[in-house]
């Protein structure tokens, strides 16, 4: 199965916790092999994932993410898209013994144990009982190593480290939550809004028996299936009680109007709704008292 992956963070939980199941037995086959003691080749401590690390197990192995790259999507025929990423990883080993040739020993050692473990194809592809992409791979070619110099603690005791450079390869599915279901694929017309909604910021200037309307145009004009080809105007002179037409279509996609033939000193409001093909759309919201005048 695809391993569901959460980024940079599952990746080096992903190798923490392979190299915690893989090194103790792999340690200990070492020894047997090569009839090394616990000095030159001790069990590793995990100790995993938090910073900042406290390194009072000794040995110490700790994997970081250094970057992520490559990201490309591999697999088009899933519900889920699934990616092929490429991340550039560290593997650390730090190692504490009596006497310097003791601890070069042994962090040498530690070092080449690790490095077989994590260019150990089957037993990377499988973490315990759970099994991930067949292409789970580290990069052989990208793998470099590094070591410190040694550091004189108390005493005689020395502490060693090295780290191992390399490239990851993992399979990710991005999953995502369900939207809602789809249940049909056919387009219902009927459910789409074809008449224009509302004209906004009715706004008027007085003058001698006439008002200069100006408004903002409807954000929804029809969807496109139908688009305004004029507006209606209507006026109350009782506080939006009564609602009178006063031009029926202004012949205008232009969101203004001059009213005239109205009675100087009388307060009107005014309302306007856009015009389309399909019919009239919702009015607009009453205008602020305007009173012409001489």
């Amino acid at each position: 199965m695809v391993a569901q992956m959460e980024g940079p963070a599952a990746a080096k939980k992903y190798v923490t916790e392979y190299l915690a199941v893989d090194l103790p037995t792999r340690v200990m086959n070492y020894r047997n092999t090569l009839s090394l003691d616990d000095s030159v080749l001790p069990n590793p401590v995990k100790y995993l994932s938090h910073e900042p690390f406290a390194l009072d197990q000794w040995p110490t192995i700790i994997t970081l993410v250094e970057s992520t790259s490559n990201i490309e999507r591999s697999d088009y025929a899933v519900a889920e898209p699934v990616y092929d990423i490429t991340y550039r990883m560290r593997t650390y080993a730090w190692v504490r013994a009596l006497g310097a040739d003791v601890v070069t020993e042994a962090r040498d050692h530690m070092t080449m144990v690790v490095r077989e473990a994590l260019l150990d194809g089957p037993a990377l592809r499988q973490i315990g009982t759970t099994t991930v992409n067949a292409e789970i791979k580290v990069n052989e070619g990208t793998i470099t190593e590094q070591f410190s110099e040694l550091t004189m603690l108390k005493g005689e005791r020395f502490l060693a480290a090295s780290y191992l450079s390399y490239e990851l390869n993992l399979y990710e599915t991005i999953v995502r939550s369900s939207k809602g279901t789809m249940l049909t694929g056919i387009l219902n017309e009927s459910q789409i809004e074809k008449v224009p909604n509302a004209p906004t910021f009715v706004q008027g200037s007085a003058g001698d028996t006439t008002v200069a309307l100006t408004w903002r145009a409807p954000s929804w004009d029809g969807g496109g299936i139908y688009v305004i080809s004029g507006y209606i105007i209507q006026y109350s002179s009782d506080s939006g009680t009564t609602w009178t037409t006063i031009v029926a279509d202004t012949g205008s996609t232009d969101p203004a109007h001059t009213v005239t033939s109205l009675s100087n000193g009388t307060s009107y409001q005014f309302r306007i709704a856009a015009l389309n093909q399909e019919g009239t759309g919702a009015y607009s919201s009453s205008s602020q008292k305007i009173i012409p005048a001489a």
